[in-house]
């Protein structure tokens, strides 16, 4: 593995200057020991600090969605290539594992105390991360890993859309009023959200848990500053099994089982949805 771990030092700096694959009607996963389990994103335990945190302020209820409505909302910027998936036959000759970090950290020239060197540390970790009961979850590195991933969830037949909120401008502030000027249910039933994790490629965490419908929409909104953003809105329908202590439960007022926790993508969060046929 070291020559073809070498070797691939040149194929990642051609793709960084290159454009890489843009995400499709297609996709690409890669597969963990726990893939066959699932862990939910918002069913993470959050710390004190994390209701302070702007990026914190997405979440809602579906009872939100009424047109004329304003509410805060936070939409980071992010360069639209450090969001766009590499080719698979690239990222699967690079290492993905936690055993493989000083390797990693030699390939990308990162210090072990860098804030970069922090985040693959902590995707790694979230990525072999043992799933809770009734959950699947697998971390994905390219466009058909998603779709193999989703097909593994919704059927392996299944035709699979991959939604996205629109892009926010560099100068878009990070939080600030938006009013809903339109919305529409996408999708009910098996949805997959993927969420963009800290890491020099794009990964995506990807969860779902077994049983459990949950609901999209696409809302348009307005911020007062006049940018238009068409986000996905994803809603976890059953709440019961996460922790009373997750920051959306304390923003929202409400507690696990009591209603539905729904929170606006940014556009490097992603869900897959079935097709109907």
């Amino acid at each position: 593995m070291g020559n073809e771990f070498v070797s691939c030092s040149f194929l990642l700096l051609l793709f960084v200057t290159l454009a890489p694959v843009v995400i499709s009607n297609g996709v690409d996963v890669l597969r963990l020991p726990s893939m066959d389990h699932s862990s939910s994103h918002i069913g993470s335990a959050v710390s004190t600090d994390a209701i302070k945190d702007p990026t914190a302020k997405v979440f809602a209820l579906i009872k939100d969605l009424v047109v004329g409505k304003r509410m805060a909302i936070a939409f980071p910027y992010k360069e639209p290539t450090s969001v766009k998936f590499y080719p698979k036959e690239m990222t699967q000759r690079i290492p993905f594992s936690s055993s493989a970090v000083p390797e990693l950290l030699r390939f990308f020239s990162f210090s072990p105390d860098s804030k970069q060197a922090l985040g693959m540390r902590q995707t790694l970790a979230l990525c072999e991360q043992e799933p809770r009961e009734g959950e699947i979850r697998g971390c994905v590195t390219s466009v058909e890993s998603m779709v193999d991933f989703a097909r593994h969830v919704l059927g392996s037949d299944a035709e699979v859309e991959i939604l996205r909120s629109s892009l926010v401008s560099k100068t878009t502030p990070l939080i600030q009023n938006y009013t809903v000027l339109d919305f529409k249910e996408i999708a009910t039933g098996n949805i997959v959200p993927c969420h963009n994790q800290p890491y020099p490629y794009p990964v995506y965490h990807c969860h779902y848990q077994l049983g459990i419908d949950n609901k999209v929409f696409k809302v348009l909104l307005r911020g007062d500053d006049g940018e238009l953003v068409d986000s996905v809105f994803f809603c976890h329908m059953d709440t019961s099994k996460l922790t009373d202590d997750h920051v959306a439960f304390r923003l929202l007022g409400v507690k696990p089982g009591e209603s539905e926790v729904c929170h606006f993508f940014t556009a490097y969060d992603l869900a897959a949805v079935p097709i109907p046929k």
